[in-house]
């Protein structure tokens, strides 16, 4: 088949590497892709170049490399806002599928304007049944929505490991890869405050890094250390880990178990991730990560649903959004 994936492809974003994967599991089985990256190419896997047909810059669509896609595909894939369902599966009338999905429960709580664009593929793959009842509780035809789990790439089976910056026995970690309001990071926090003090042989290691905050939906992790460490002087070792790490599946392997207190996740990369290493996984009992997360693998964090900050939402802020 011909094949046109076009999405972000070209940053350490979830929804590139989703891309690669895809993309690459297609050309081993014989397909002929093409890729267009709408976020430019700094980060693009080498071995994935010889099909990229062209590429923009994110939110530059004015200067275009390369060349555009060709009119048809036989099948066409983007994993993006569901508000470019119709623009980037344009290029086909068939096997048009569109992969996405939003963190917050409630009814019609998809950004105004988004769920009509279901129109624009021939069915959304949601990565979790969490995702996929938000689709249908904003007015989606189930029928148009099938759940076709995330993965981890062959590297979660290696077994090396890296050198992390603690003497302390055992090592928890908290991947986040974003410093917004839904991941709770003050949470996290005060959960640790209150579980150990500099007395426990544990560390706290936050694969982080602080921003400038830009969005309503964004918050400061200097600042939330900052008041952490005020309210418990005597904190047990946290550790902070910034850099780039090529090979990230090395850094779950170093550690003994993965911590998230999010307020809702539509899958949640770091709990699969964290199994497949054979770590232990703690994690709110709440959201996308149920489909993989369980009693036998994870230890489960119990809480109740309330309503949602509305500043923490993307695109939109809506009072009856649920974490």
């Amino acid at each position: 088949m011909k094949i046109l994936i076009r999405q972000f492809l070209g940053k350490n974003h979830s929804w590139s590497v989703c891309g690669w994967g895809i993309a690459k599991s297609l050309i081993n089985n014989g397909h002929d892709v093409h890729l267009f990256s709408t976020d430019g190419i700094a980060n693009l896997p080498n071995d994935l170049k010889p099909n990229l047909i062209g590429y923009v810059e994110e939110n530059k669509s004015e200067n275009l490399y390369g060349r555009l896609p060709d009119k048809q595909y036989d099948c066409q894939i983007s994993y993006t806002a569901m508000k470019n369902f119709s623009i980037y599966l344009a290029n086909g009338s068939k096997n048009r599928f569109g992969i996405w999905c939003y963190e917050w429960g409630g009814r019609n709580i998809l950004p105004t304007g988004f769920a009509k664009h279901y129109n624009g593929c021939d069915k959304i793959f949601a990565p979790s049944n969490f995702a996929k009842q938000i689709f249908i509780d904003s007015g989606v035809p189930e029928e148009h929505v099938d759940v076709i789990p995330h993965g981890v790439n062959s590297s979660y089976t290696k077994s090396s490991t890296i050198e992390l910056p603690t003497k302390k026995s055992f090592k928890l970690l908290a991947n986040i890869a974003q410093n917004h309001k839904r991941k709770n990071i003050p949470g996290l926090l005060e959960a640790y405050g209150k579980a150990f003090t500099n007395k426990d042989d544990v560390c706290l290691i936050l694969k982080s890094k602080d921003k400038p905050v830009k969005m309503q939906f964004e918050i400061s992790l200097n600042t939330s250390l900052s008041y952490f460490r005020k309210k418990y002087p005597n904190h047990a070792e946290i550790k902070i880990m910034s850099d780039f790490i090529p090979d990230i599946s090395a850094l779950y392997r170093s550690v003994d178990a993965t911590i998230t207190m999010a307020h809702c996740e539509g899958f949640y990369f770091p709990g699969l991730e964290s199994i497949t290493s054979g770590k232990l996984a703690i994690a709110p009992n709440w959201g996308g990560q149920l489909d993989f997360l369980n009693q036998s693998n994870s230890l489960l964090i119990e809480g109740k649903e309330e309503r949602a900050d509305p500043s923490s939402m993307y695109w939109e802020s809506k009072n009856n959004a649920i974490w």
